[in-house]
């Protein structure tokens, strides 16, 4: 049943009247009485009783306009639909990230494409990287935020800022003594003092004798990652502890239970009241760029595409937290 078909069985049962209905159609009264006709032969019955003045509906005709008018309103509807999706007074936007991420970073952001597209669903997927990134694969999330490398011939990836890992160091450890002329408080960092700009790397070696907090595989902030940091030093540390979270490796220095490894995006963004002392590290070990990732020649939505635009203008203008 196409849309042509649609159109003219809809016009005649209206009119009545092959003339009419011709006129209406703006085509021939033969061409229209012809195309009945094809339509009747594909169905193997009659639409319309001819012999009546005007014309009626078999039985067969009324199911036929009664399935027409349901197709014609469910085409509205789409289209409908489609307009409200393209203008983002409908849709979805699906994303994902680690939980560190989306409890620290993304809620200004998500509040803001809330606010302007009030009608679009969004939902968030935290998980760890490896499972976010068979996610984007599969179509099962639109846009992927975390830091890492991304195979170019399977994602398109846009750098939205740069990270670092600080050594974060319990306040009443001893080797803070040492440490003195490096030493950053959140402060320092969260306003990019002249202190977080000019101090210098801390040379690992001190940290031979403390126990060392890492997370578990999974995460962007791995027990691996921390190993090669310490490989590359040539220190081995005494004893590691492992959790889950970075948010709860930071408690953990906190408590005095050892040394870390924290991203500043943590200490910029987390909302935490107290704070260890900081050490900064080698670009060479510490940097990231934390990266907004799509699936490489996938479909891109509008709604996926304004949310990037609002995440790049808010980091750019320093505000993608602040309420």
């Amino acid at each position: 049943m196409t849309s042509q078909q649609i159109e003219y069985v809809l016009t005649l049962a209206q009119q009545g009247s092959f003339s009419k209905a011709a006129r209406c159609l703006s085509v021939s009264q033969p061409s229209l009485s012809q195309y009945i006709i094809n339509i009747e032969n594909q169905l193997g019955t009659p639409l319309f009783n001819r012999s009546a003045t005007p014309i009626k509906l078999t039985p067969a005709g009324e199911a036929y306009v009664r399935a027409a008018v349901q197709i014609k309103s469910i085409e509205e509807n789409l289209r409908n639909e489609i307009s409200d999706i393209e203008d983002l007074k409908a849709g979805s936007l699906r994303l994902g990230t680690t939980i560190f991420r989306a409890c620290s970073m993304l809620p200004r952001s998500i509040a803001e494409f809330c606010r302007v597209y009030s009608g679009v669903k969004v939902s968030v997927t935290e998980d760890a990287s490896e499972h976010l990134i068979e996610k984007i694969l599969n179509g099962e999330i639109d846009i992927l935020i975390g830091t890492g490398d991304y195979d170019p011939k399977l994602f398109d990836s846009e750098p939205l800022a740069d990270e670092r890992l600080l050594l974060a160091v319990p306040t009443d450890s001893p080797i803070n003594e040492s440490l003195a002329e490096s030493r950053l408080t959140a402060e320092d960092i969260c306003s990019k003092s002249m202190q977080y700009l000019t101090v210098k790397p801390v040379d690992l070696s001190v940290l031979s004798d403390e126990n060392v907090i890492v997370c578990d595989d999974g995460m962007e902030f791995t027990a691996e990652k921390i190993y090669d940091i310490f490989a590359g030093c040539g220190v081995t540390p005494k004893y590691s502890l492992q959790v889950r979270s970075v948010e709860s490796a930071f408690s953990f220095v906190k408590a005095g239970l050892g040394v870390s490894f924290l991203p500043d995006s943590l200490i910029r963004f987390g909302d935490f009241r107290s704070h260890p002392y900081y050490y900064p590290l080698t670009d060479k070990v510490a940097k990231n760029v934390i990266s907004l990732v799509y699936r490489k020649n996938g479909f891109l939505s509008k709604a996926a595409r304004e949310y990037g635009l609002i995440l790049k203008q808010l980091i750019s203008n320093g505000t993608w937290r602040t309420m």
